[in-house]
């Protein structure tokens, strides 16, 4: 009896029925599929020679002695029957064989087989390409950024061949270049950063190609731009691969970092969570450039934090149409709809977007939780692993949180009738037995250094202020940035009223600081106000890096009003439970911070609206309560105190004591400006900015 192999046939649970490569005898039946696929490459082609690779799964575990290798081709439809076999090579799953003695012009037939023990055949998939004389001329790239490439080619001898395909061929292996997706020769987004890639332009002719020259270029290294959203990691502005929020990216395979595995067998994917390990696909990409904490997938767990506190809103940025999540703080990101890729292909309707985490299903291992936005409904869904999606990444806020506080060296160190507390000092005791490693201070726009200190409270000496300035004393290991406070209480110190909560802050300018000489907090006068300094306790809570102090929040509501009808004293109101701006005012719920609320507006409608006998100089004050009432503060404190002479831009800013969020009351007092104005109603106010630099998230 003879039994005919059906090319494509799958092996399931029963028999193989295979043809024997001799028609003396019958071949038993097995039970074990020794193949479990077997696929046909494209070739690469000349006028007169083609070299072509296909991969088979499984072979491996068959010893080389067992099976033959190769390429069967001919002029006929089906190759299989009556083509001509030529040997090829096998490693790593993969077959590659070379043609020869081709006819210029004419069209083949060709398919990948194995043989096994020289008896059994199988064969990958029929396809087909054309021996040409066709020429493609890769020319050098251009224009390379992050991300991007200019890509351009020539080409001769395209005569005769019915409007070809033409592009360029990009991918991370040189020697795979031929199995890599196609591009047309123009700007190509989508690389990563950091990265290598080889190049060569094409022209394709069936499912042959005739490469030009391979070149090369290397994509800059990328420090990924990442949002506060007040959730408990950052987000990233952009897609891993891409360089603006519209930009869709690299599209990867569950745990492939490469984002050029286009396999649809399960198998060549992980399935387990890979989020924050070795198969996290930021582990090959250079996106955190000297900050100090590490990019990653999102868990299932931060996506849904994502959707569950965020405003959605279906946006349309530069022609790419998306979903844009909105946080309480005001800060957003954009999503653009992506669609996905299956095996080389895009799938791309213009109304879905779906995104890796980096956990799988708890349902089916087959597939992975992602962020799916389907119209204009966003939820947590699944995916095969197989599917090339895009990745939007998180980090976690860069706080350095010591834990050894008997390092930290206290006391009037200079004897200057400060107390300084020495965190870490090239010139100090410290060196060596620091609080904290210099070398892990790194950041290039703000720190914020967040202390709690005790033994003030009925200890000060008799007609002590018990105001006392504090502020940070750093310097980097090349003295650049450095922030010196001169303690005369600027937004960047903090006014320590007694035992509790401070932070005090700098900003570098747009100098990248990198590890600390010196690194220290004075509090003015304070050994000098103190009874007994010895007992002066303080801890580091938290070195908060490169976190943004701005708080983001609709002010368009901001009243000037009358404070309590008393027609003396004006008010700007950002917030007030028991006023208008308790509907209509700023949502003060996201306000979580320790220390120093800080807040610029400008005001105007003051300038020629005041009366002739008018002080023309109106002391100026933050009042504010949290949503407990305590911590608050009244004013009272030259601290943080305006001026306002008219109209113009101000600050005020206020030390709060204690941990701070929501907000009761939250207003802005001018002292005896409402019975200066002729017409209270033509002034206008702005809030421009408010900064809490001891944010908590």
């Amino acid at each position: 009896m003879k039994i005919k192999y059906l090319s494509g046939l799958l092996l399931v649970a029963g028999a193989m029925f295979v043809t024997a490569c001799s028609d003396d005898d019958d071949v038993a039946i097995s039970t074990t599929p020794i193949i479990t696929e077997l696929t046909t490459g494209d070739a690469q082609v000349t006028a007169v020679s083609a070299s072509i690779d296909g991969t088979v799964k499984d072979l491996t575990k068959s010893s080389p002695s067992s099976y033959e290798v190769g390429v069967i081709y001919s002029t006929s439809a089906d190759p299989t029957v009556d083509g001509t076999k030529v040997a090829g090579s096998f490693s790593n799953d993969t077959i590659k064989a070379n043609l020869t003695g081709l006819s210029t012009g004419t069209t083949y037939n060709y398919a990948t087989y194995v043989c096994l023990q020289g008896r059994v055949y199988k064969y990958g998939d029929v396809k087909t390409f054309t021996a040409t004389d066709a020429h493609a001329i890769t020319n050098d790239a251009a224009n390379v950024s992050y991300t991007k490439a200019t890509f351009s080619a020539n080409y001769t001898g395209l005569e005769g061949l019915d409007n070809p395909e033409k592009g360029i061929k990009i991918g991370q292996d040189p020697d795979k270049l031929i199995d890599a997706r196609n591009f047309d020769a123009t700007t190509v987004g989508g690389l990563l950063p950091g990265h290598t890639y080889y190049y060569a332009a094409y022209v394709k002719v069936g499912d042959g190609y005739v490469l030009g020259p391979v070149k090369s270029l290397t994509t800059l290294q990328q420090q990924m731009e990442y949002v506060d959203l007040g959730l408990s990691v950052t987000w990233a502005k952009y897609n891993l691969g891409a360089e603006e929020e519209e930009g869709v990216g690299t599209y990867f395979g569950y745990g492939d970092a490469s984002g050029e595995q286009y396999s649809t067998d399960l198998s060549d994917y992980p399935s387990t969570n890979i989020s924050n390990t070795e198969l996290d696909i930021t582990n090959g990409v250079n996106i955190d450039g000297d900050f100090p904490f590490y990019s990653s997938m999102p868990t299932l767990a931060q996506v849904k934090e994502l959707i569950n506190n965020t405003t959605k809103t279906i946006e349309t940025v530069n022609g790419v149409k998306g979903m844009r999540f909105t946080a309480a703080n005001g800060n957003s990101i954009f999503l653009p709809y992506t669609g996905y890729r299956n095996g080389k292909d895009v799938i791309n309707n213009g109304d879905q977007g779906y995104y890796w985490t980096g956990e799988v299903s708890g349902i089916n291992s087959n597939y992975a939780n992602t962020i799916d936005i389907n119209g204009n409904v966003v939820k947590n869904g699944n995916s095969l692993r197989t599917l090339g999606l895009p990745c939007r990444t998180v980090r976690p806020y860069a706080n350095i949180k010591p834990t050894d506080q008997s390092k930290l060296v206290v006391g009037d160190l200079e004897n200057n009738g400060r107390i300084r507390l020495e965190l870490y000092s090239e010139f100090g005791t410290s060196k060596g037995n620091s609080i904290i490693d210099p070398n892990s201070v790194k950041f290039s726009k703000t720190m914020a250094v967040t202390f709690r200190i005790s033994g003030l409270n009925d200890n000060y000496k008799s007609g002590a202020s018990k105001s006392n300035i504090a502020g940070l004393e750093y310097a980097d290991a090349d003295w650049d940035p450095g922030h010196w406070s001169s303690l005369d209480g600027d937004k960047y110190d903090a006014n320590v009223t007694g035992d509790g909560t401070y932070t005090v802050w700098m900003e570098t300018g747009g100098a990248q600081a990198d590890g600390a000489v010196v690194f220290c907090i004075d509090i003015k006068d304070l050994d000098n106000d103190l009874v007994d300094a010895s007992k002066v306790k303080a801890e580091i809570l938290n070195i908060a890096l490169d976190d943004d102090p701005n708080v983001g929040m609709d002010f368009s509501k901001t009243e000037f009003n009358n404070k309590d009808g008393n027609g003396t004293d004006g008010r700007i109101e950002i917030y007030n439970e028991y006023g208008n701006t308790k509907s209509a005012g700023a949502d003060a719920s996201s306000l979580h911070f320790y220390g120093n609320l800080i807040v610029n507006f400008t005001i105007s409608g003051i300038d020629g609206n005041l009366k002739s006998d008018a002080s023309k100089s109106y002391r100026t004050e933050l009042s504010y309560a949290d949503a407990d009432w305590s911590p608050s503060y009244w004013g009272g404190s030259a601290f943080g105190r305006a001026n306002v002479t008219g109209d113009g831009t101000y600050s005020v800013f206020a030390t709060l004591n204690g941990e701070c969020q929501g907000a009761v009351i939250w207003a802005i007092e001018l002292y005896n400006l409402w019975k200066d104005l002729v017409d209270p109603t033509k002034v206008k106010v702005t809030i421009n900015s408010v900064e809490t630099p001891g944010k908590i998230h």
